[in-house]
């Protein structure tokens, strides 16, 4: 009896970010937030459509891995300096396997 073979697949799904848009005037302008669009990211069509079609080639997720950024602020504000720093998920690296058919 021999082991079964499988192939592998790997896909980055990026991860979006809630931009809010300020109003000065007549000026606006957007500005990046570290509020993630969670909403968004499950309900993007195109990515349901390619997860549904690697489900119906046979592709298994078998795991998700985070792909984060360091996002790092310093300042200095009445002669106080403070700082801080995160880790900001940029996306996700989805892996993938099926079986190789033998024959």
């Amino acid at each position: 009896m021999g082991h079964q073979k499988f192939e592998y697949h790997t896909e980055f799904s990026p991860f979006q970010y809630i931009v809010r848009t300020k109003k000065l005037f007549m000026f606006k302008s957007e500005e990046p937030t570290t509020e993630p669009d969670t909403q968004g990211f499950l309900e993007d069509p195109e990515r349901q459509q390619r997860l549904s079609q690697l489900g119906s080639d046979g592709w298994e997720l078998i795991s998700v891995q985070p792909v984060v950024r360091g996002e790092v602020q310093i300042g200095n504000q009445n002669a106080q300096s403070w700082a801080y720093g995160m880790a900001l998920p940029t996306g996700y690296l989805l892996f993938f396997k099926r079986p190789i058919s033998r024959e």
